[in-house]
């Protein structure tokens, strides 16, 4: 009996051991970042805004090995009116897979998106929703494509008629840190541009540190797009964003100093 005992204390004990030696996925964005983005992007539906009405929509998916995800399904809602906005951001995160002892592998997991008023109107009290004129239908394949597959790729749009250029020198706020320490440098940040012009997954590729990366993503994902086109369709494509920051001397390509 004793011997029985600890026969299944062992195997319970290496069940335990490699469970916790499995992580799960991670938005490629990060936690935090990406949680910005599902606000910013958010359609809160009007009668639950008006009411005051809080609360969660799950999202059950699959992430492959290779970060892929799939099997999207609502697994719980507190709004029926929510569940389809919520279904579709959550299609549009690109993932880090899960680790099995360092080994990629698939896994079954879900992701929250989280309805809160308060936090809704406060977003939107700092912030001011823009939007680009689009004409065409949307792709809704999910699937991302790349620049030489393009008919027309994604370009900023600014009501103003200013380029990329002006709008980081008219925008960028000088990190505190980096004045302070003279860091410079050039941010490269890669991301995807949504069927609806919007900005998402945006991952640093260079970093400069001092704050710039912080920076740089602000206004990155301040910005607005014209969606790339493939056959007759807007679709999601990638972009790579640079972001300098100089002391001293104008950097003519990007507009920035300081």
């Amino acid at each position: 009996m004793k011997t029985k005992l600890i026969i299944a204390m062992v195997i319970l004990f290496s069940g335990w051991q490699l469970k916790a030696q499995v992580t799960a996925p991670e938005p490629l964005a990060g936690k935090a970042l990406t949680k910005e983005y599902i606000i910013q992007n958010m359609i809160y539906p009007e009668s639950d805004l008006q009411n005051g009405n809080n609360g969660k929509v799950i999202v059950s998916l699959h992430v492959d090995a290779k970060g892929a995800g799939s099997q999207y399904a609502v697994k719980s809602s507190f709004s029926e009116a929510a569940s389809q906005n919520a279904l579709h951001l959550v299609k549009t995160i690109l993932w880090k897979p899960a680790l099995n002892v360092g080994i990629p592998t698939d896994y079954d997991t879900e992701y929250e998106v989280d309805y809160n008023t308060k936090n809704y109107k406060r977003y939107w009290k700092r912030h001011e929703r823009h939007t680009a004129p689009l004409s065409l239908e949307a792709d809704t394949s999910y699937k991302i494509y790349e620049y030489k597959q393009l008919e027309e790729v994604a370009k900023p749009y600014f009501a103003d008629g200013s380029n990329m250029g002006k709008y980081i020198a008219d925008h960028m706020e000088f990190p505190a840190e980096a004045k302070e320490r003279e860091i410079q440098g050039t941010v490269r940040l890669s991301f995807v541009v949504e069927t609806d012009g919007s900005v998402s997954n945006i991952v640093v590729v260079n970093s400069v540190g001092g704050g710039c990366d912080n920076e740089a993503i602000r206004l990155l994902q301040e910005t607005v797009w014209i969606p790339a086109e493939k056959n007759g369709k807007y679709v999601r494509s990638t972009g790579m964003q640079d972001i300098t920051f100089s002391i001293g001397n104008h950097n003519f390509q990007d507009g920035n100093s300081y």
